[in-house]
């Protein structure tokens, strides 16, 4: 998300609002998981923030992007192509602003997608940007296929902007899900949208793209309220021929609720179903510290809210995994005494024929006492072994944002928990609690079920004290 599409980030905080719950913190140790290869992909370029890393890997090569770039990288992470800015795609005119990328790879038809968005405040104009790029070809730039669609599809309703993109697919369709807003009316959050395209039209720029659009009161929850930043999710293993969708809600009176969303074809076309899961109350996270940082709001991060970050199908377990960032009382506090934590929550849904049978099977909680944890992202390996990656920081441990990859073994809700990257410099880029990033980046190898691609980012030092500079990492890991 650009720093003017914070308005996203605010009506979260609104529509999601604050609860209260508590648990033990997760274990650390260097265990498990490890990773076979880390390297440096993407550095910040110009005046980008937050960095926004984001990534796949395929048979033959790694594709990244961050905010607003994309890159091609061999499988020991050479790169082969890029970083080549968003403005070579698509035909955009003058003043139009392009964010929030997310990159997947298609394994059952070996195709990496990305998408960004477009929007242009002065002419009410906005677009969800699509393009597929053979994994056999992907260094070859002639070889992709773009798709700039405008991005309000409700007619009648005022004119809408989409901020950010939710990435997925399942066997024979891709999804891209976002949150619309008005624009300039009084409002804000109008609807959150779904895209869902077949893939025969998507990937090929010989036909006309076509898709199905999900909007409006199709899109509320259960008990009619608004949905906010519904995750499609990314799918793996044998035929799964629905696509699964993950949200969440507040709700103040009782619990608060996983919706569990489910698109499938029929024999008169696609049917969007939903159920809500019941699930512990939780509050919205504080602003994270920093290394070299004080009680001055200027030397804090923003770890995210309660939206979901990513959401992830395994078709062989039958079970669709999230998480989001929550307040949790970690103790034992040793150095403060009562320091208020920013932590990962994790979701294990089991989906069900009748959706509105389906049950969350397992939470957990990622997280370490007196410090900071945000923007985590959620896949399994081959062996149903679950990991998270996100970002971490302290004031109190002294640790400026660092990349984390964290693993749960399957029927377990402990974590083993393994540093990345380390930052080197506290992370400073203006006023306020300091934008680090909207989400991470998770993927399975196509080509070693025990191996899944993380990629992340830390603060890297820029010699002049507080750092501009934050870094895309790629790391390969795998159970010990």
């Amino acid at each position: 998300m650009s720093p003017v599409r914070r308005i996203g980030a605010l009506v979260a905080l609104i529509l999601l609002g604050a609860l209260t719950v508590a648990s033990p913190a997760e274990a650390e140790t260097a265990g498990a998981p490890v990773s076979a290869l880390h390297f440096d992909a993407v550095p910040r370029i110009g005046g980008q923030w937050p960095g926004d890393p984001t990534g796949a890997m395929g048979e033959t090569s790694i594709v990244t992007a961050v905010n607003t770039s994309v890159a091609v990288y061999d499988l020991v992470g050479t790169a082969v192509l890029g970083p080549i800015s968003f403005g070579a795609f698509g035909s955009f005119p003058s003043g139009t602003q392009v964010f929030d990328p997310k990159v997947v790879y298609d394994q059952y038809v070996q195709v990496f997608v990305l998408v960004f968005l477009a929007v242009n405040d002065g002419l009410r104009k906005s677009w969800v940007v699509v393009v597929s790029m053979p994994g056999a070809t992907a260094a070859d730039q002639t070889t992709w296929c773009t798709r700039q669609i405008p991005a309000d599809r409700v007619k009648g309703d005022g004119r809408q902007w989409a901020d950010y993109p939710g990435l997925g697919y399942d066997l024979d369709r891709v999804a891209v899900t976002t949150n619309q807003f008005n624009f300039g009316g009084t409002q804000g959050y109008a609807y959150a949208q779904i895209l869902s395209f077949p893939k025969s039209t998507l990937y090929d720029c010989a036909q006309t793209v076509t898709f199905d659009v999900f909007a409006g009161a199709a899109t509320r929850n259960p008990d009619r309220t608004k949905a906010f930043t519904i995750q499609p999710a990314t799918s793996v293993g044998a035929n799964p021929a629905d696509q699964y969708f993950l949200s969440f809600q507040k709700n103040v009176a009782t619990d608060s609720a996983v919706i569990v969303w489910r698109l499938r074809e029929n024999v008169t076309g696609l049917k969007l179903s939903k159920a809500g899961l019941d699930v512990a109350r939780v509050s919205i996270s504080p602003f994270g510290t920093q290394g070299d940082g004080t009680g001055n709001s200027n030397t804090w991060w923003d770890p995210g809210d309660l939206r979901l970050v990513n959401a992830f199908y395994d078709a062989d377990l039958n079970r669709v995994y999230a998480a989001h960032t929550i307040f949790r009382d970690l103790k034992p506090d040793t150095n403060t005494g009562g320091y208020a934590e920013s932590v990962i929550r994790w979701y294990e849904v089991a989906p069900a024929s009748v959706l509105a049978s389906s049950t969350v099977a397992r939470t957990g909680v990622v997280g370490t006492p007196e410090t900071d944890a945000g923007w985590p992202v959620v896949g399994t390996d081959g062996s149903g072994n679950l990991f998270v990656t996100y970002s971490r920081a302290s004031r109190i441990t002294g640790e400026y944002l660092s990349a984390y990859v964290a693993e749960v073994a399957p029927g377990s809700i402990t974590a083993e928990i393994v540093l990345l990257a380390a930052g080197s410099a506290r992370m400073e880029t203006g006023k306020g609690p300091e934008r680090w990033g909207d989400y991470n980046g998770i993927s399975r190898s196509p080509l070693d079920p025990a191996v899944m691609a993380v990629v992340n980012q830390y603060a890297k030092s820029d010699g002049s004290g507080p750092t501009a500079d934050w870094q895309q990492t790629v790391d390969l890991v795998r159970h010990l």
